[in-house]
């Protein structure tokens, strides 16, 4: 069973009263909905480390399709883009490179 806490604290007419929330607690906007920093999944993972040079995306592009790899791409500007930490870890395994900033199911 979860435990409810309560915060005791003065509201704005200075008596002590007890709350249900810290004091200064703002409740997020969507609540019922992951955060994943600056909505991270919307628009890819990002890998400065996988870059590549901005004359060498058509090429690296190429190779990743011939790969296999479907969640991989590279912006105009040479950024990698994953779909997914699964497809990031394949992919820089397929590289040879390796992923500091993964987790332990990285």
């Amino acid at each position: 069973m979860a435990r409810h806490r309560e915060y005791l604290y003065k509201d704005d007419d200075g008596v002590n009263r007890w709350h249900d929330h810290p004091k200064g607690y703002t409740p997020r906007k969507n609540a019922g909905i992951p955060s994943f920093g600056a909505n991270g999944w919307a628009t890819g993972l990002e890998s400065v480390g996988a870059s590549v040079h901005s004359n060498q995306v058509n090429e690296f592009r190429e190779d990743a399709r011939k790969a296999g790899f479907t969640g991989v791409d590279f912006r105009n500007d040479g950024m990698a883009v994953f779909s997914s930490r699964g497809e990031r870890r394949r992919y820089l395994k397929h590289r040879g490179l390796r992923d500091r900033d993964g987790g332990y199911s990285d």
